[in-house]
């Protein structure tokens, strides 16, 4: 059997437990699985999830807040310890994935995504100095030319995140969503992706996902906005990723990011540990 892998190695044939002949030739020649990367070609783009994270603020109680609760904390009598906890929380909240059911009444939720819709080329786009004039930025098609112009098209699969400096403001609540007072959700300011720029990836680039370092892909719900970035990402069936983390220690290109989501059957998002994994 032959395993293959974007970090490098050699490729090994297992017959019967022992390494055959054709296997030896190809060692050299295949890149393949290896049972360890180095700690200094990854990145973990997540939130911890905590008594802090954040929850988009109009979830209601008791769910728009991470609790994790003590089961069990003994010493047995036999001598050994034993832990166990229960967690309860919403969906969308800290660094997270919105599945397409999230908003498309007959798109895949959590448990139907296939495993290869979790991987692919990591595309980082940087908005940091315009988000600085205008909170409300929104990533246009102009940013995605800008890019290419740099670093290349953007490959087919690949998932696109915009970084916008947010990290630097988690946890703090009020600098995360931009308002005084976030449970009024008119009120709030940050920066998203334009609908057409999500138009344009999903049909012209084939992109797997788009992530933000932000609340939410789309703009502030203010004056009945539409949000057309899920609702596109949703249609072609496709995931969004928001609160990204440490994007600003990703590269614009060249990487790959892996992510791993709770597979929950009917979830229309969940928690999720994103790794990007550097080139060698």
């Amino acid at each position: 059997m032959a395993v293959f892998s974007p970090f490098g190695g050699a490729v090994m044939l297992l017959i019967g437990g022992l390494l055959s002949a054709p296997s030896l030739r190809l060692v050299a020649s295949f890149p393949v699985a290896r049972s360890e990367v180095s700690s200094d070609r990854l990145v973990d783009l997540t939130h911890t999830l905590d008594s802090s994270t954040i929850f988009w603020p109009n979830i209601p109680a008791p769910y728009g807040n991470f609790t994790l609760e003590t089961l069990d904390d003994t010493l047995s009598d036999q001598g050994y310890y034993y832990r166990s906890k229960a967690f309860r929380a919403a969906e969308h909240g800290g660094t997270h994935v919105d599945a397409p059911s999230h908003f498309a009444k007959n798109g895949s939720d959590t448990g139907q995504l296939p495993a290869e819709q979790f991987f692919g080329p990591a595309i980082v786009i940087d908005v940091t100095q315009k988000v600085k004039l205008n909170p409300d930025y929104q990533v246009t098609r102009e940013d995605i030319n800008e890019h290419e112009s740099r670093h290349g098209r953007i490959p087919s699969g690949a998932f696109v995140f915009m970084n916008s400096g947010w990290t630097s403001k988690w946890p703090d609540r009020v600098k995360v969503f931009g308002s005084a007072d976030p449970a009024n959700v008119s009120s709030l300011h940050y920066p998203s992706v334009h609908s057409n720029t999500t138009h344009f990836l999903i049909k012209e680039r084939d992109i797997r996902g788009l992530g933000v370092d932000t609340p939410s892909v789309d703009a502030a719900p203010r004056d009945n906005a539409h949000p057309g970035t899920h609702i596109a990402l949703a249609d072609s069936n496709r995931i969004a990723l928001e609160n990204v983390a440490n994007l600003n220690k990703m590269p614009a290109a060249g990487a790959f990011v892996l992510v791993l989501p709770m597979k929950i059957a009917g979830g229309s998002g969940g928690p999720v540990r994103i790794l990007g994994v550097l080139s060698q």
